[in-house]
C-alpha cells in the first residue's frame, strides 16, 4: 500500500544541516513527502523536545542526548540509530604541505582547536594532539573556540595559521574549501558518533530514516565528509 504524502519536520545539529539539505532534496525527488529542516545546536533541540516540541525526527551531534530521550520515553521505542561518524582534519586556508611533522616541529604561529570542555570536537582535537605527543608542548600556540564553527572562523579569517576542525566543514560533495588539509587518522581520536531518533510514528518519518540508511543515503553522507556505520 502506498504511503500517503505527508509533511515531516527534522531537528538537526548545525554540523549536519548542509548534508541533510542534500538528503532532503533527493528524498523529496523520489517520494511524495515534504521535509522541513530546523537546524540548531543539539542542546537547544534537546531542551525543546523535552518541553514537547513537535519534531518528527531528531538528528543529534552526539549519543548522550538521544539516549536520555530514550530513557525518558520521549522517542518511538527501538528507533535510536547511528547515522554518521565525524572525521577530523588539520586545515589551513593557505596552500601548504600539512602533516604531523608541522605540529611536532611547531612550524606555525597559532593553532585553533575547540575547547575540550565544551565540545566532542575539542576532545577529539586534544586526543589527536596527545596521540602525537604534542599537546603539552603546544599550549602556548593554542587558540580555543567555543564551538566548531568558531574554530573554523578563526582559520578562515586568517587569525590563526591552522585549525583542527571537522572534515565536513571543508568538503561538500564535489566541492572542496580552498586551502590545504591533512586528514587525521581515526586511530588518533575517539570516533565522534552521531545518533538520531524517531519522535513520532509517521510512516513518512520512518521512510526518511530508511532512506538515510540506504546505500544511496549513505553515499550522500560519505560525500559530505562523514563516515557511516
Amino acid at each position: 500500500m502506498a504511503i500517503q504524502a505527508a509533511q515531516i519536520t527534522i531537528a538537526v545539529s548545525n554540523d549536519f544541516d548542509f548534508t541533510l539539505e542534500e538528503l532532503k532534496t533527493e528524498f523529496e525527488r523520489t517520494s511524495s513527502h515534504q521535509v522541513t529542516i530546523v537546524p540548531g545546536p543539539s542542546r537547544r533541540h534537546y531542551g525543546d523536545i523535552m518541553a514537547g516540541a513537535a519534531f518528527d525526527i531528531f538528528l543529534s551531534d552526539d549519543v548522550q542526548r538521544p539516549a536520555v530521550l530514550e530513557q525518558s520515553n520521549k522517542i518511538i521505542p527501538g528507533s535510536r540509530f547511528t547515522y554518521a561518524y565525524n572525521r577530523m582534519v588539520l586545515w589551513s586556508v593557505n596552500n601548504r604541505a600539512l602533516s604531523p611533522e608541522v605540529l611536532r616541529e611547531k612550524d606555525f604561529h597559532l593553532l585553533a582547536v575547540t575547547n575540550p570542555r565544551l565540545s566532542a570536537y575539542g576532545k577529539a582535537a586534544q586526543e589527536t594532539l596527545e596521540s602525537l605527543s604534542v599537546w603539552d608542548s603546544l599550549q602556548d600556540k593554542l587558540v580555543f573556540g567555543e564551538n566548531i564553527g568558531q574554530t573554523y572562523q578563526f582559520a578562515i579569517s586568517g587569525d590563526v595559521d591552522l585549525a583542527l576542525i571537522d572534515y565536513s566543514q571543508i568538503v561538500y560533495g564535489q566541492y572542496m574549501q580552498a586551502g590545504s588539509y591533512w586528514l587525521i587518522p581515526q586511530s588518533l581520536f575517539t570516533p565522534i558518533e552521531k545518533q538520531g531518533v524517531l519522535l513520532t510514528d509517521k510512516p513518512a518519518a520512518r521512510e526518511f530514516v530508511n532512506f538515510m540508511q540506504s546505500d544511496y543515503g549513505r553515499q550522500i553522507i560519505l560525500g559530505n565528509g562523514f563516515n557511516v556505520p
